[in-house]
């Protein structure tokens, strides 16, 4: 077993290969600058002309959104004068709270009909005094009937049924409405 070594292995020949070191001539040098020009121009793309880019439209629309106030700020230069007028040609508080006179007199028209003789309509507030002439009780009765029927009519009173010699069975009727918003009361 015992093999005796004939000795390390040594290196017999020698290796006189040699690269040599580029990196210092200018071409690698102007290649290293290149590189470094590529990877800035890159850069200030995305930093400088990107950001460039979107300021520039910012302030193009700041532009127009500016035209456009200036636009509509001349429009209102004279709106005191218009609210003056709406002020003046608007309803109040009170008058809204008012039921439409038109309305009112539709009601009158529609509960009267071709009876009778209407002689006087007053009207004050959310009070309506009516009085008519030359129709009969059952008559009257009806046109009241007709009257508080409508959403608009909270009650009805008749204060005077009158009759005169001359007009036999005809009688003069005055008659106070109480009016309510419609959807109001009971």
């Amino acid at each position: 077993m015992a093999r005796k070594l004939k000795g390390a292995p040594t290196k017999r020949t020698m290796n006189l290969y040699f690269k040599p070191d580029r990196t210092t001539k200018p071409a690698t040098v102007a290649l290293y600058v290149l590189f470094v020009l590529v990877v800035l121009l890159g850069l200030s793309k995305v930093l400088v002309y990107d950001v460039w880019v979107k300021v520039d439209g910012a302030r193009t629309a700041l532009a127009a959104v500016e035209g456009q106030m200036d636009t509509v700020m001349e429009e209102l230069s004279d709106y005191s004068e218009v609210k003056e007028k709406y002020q003046r040609y608007s309803a109040t508080d009170e008058e809204r709270a008012l039921i439409d006179r038109m309305e009112v007199l539709a009601l009158l028209d529609g509960a009267m009909g071709a009876t009778g003789e209407l002689s006087s309509v007053a009207v004050n507030g959310d009070l309506v005094q009516v009085q008519f002439n030359r129709v009969t009780l059952a008559q009257t009765a009806e046109i009241v009937r007709r009257l508080e029927e409508s959403p608009i009519v909270a009650r009805t009173t008749v204060n005077t049924a009158a009759t005169t010699q001359e007009d036999g069975d005809l009688v003069s009727a005055s008659i106070l409405i109480q009016l309510q918003k419609e959807g109001e009361g009971e």
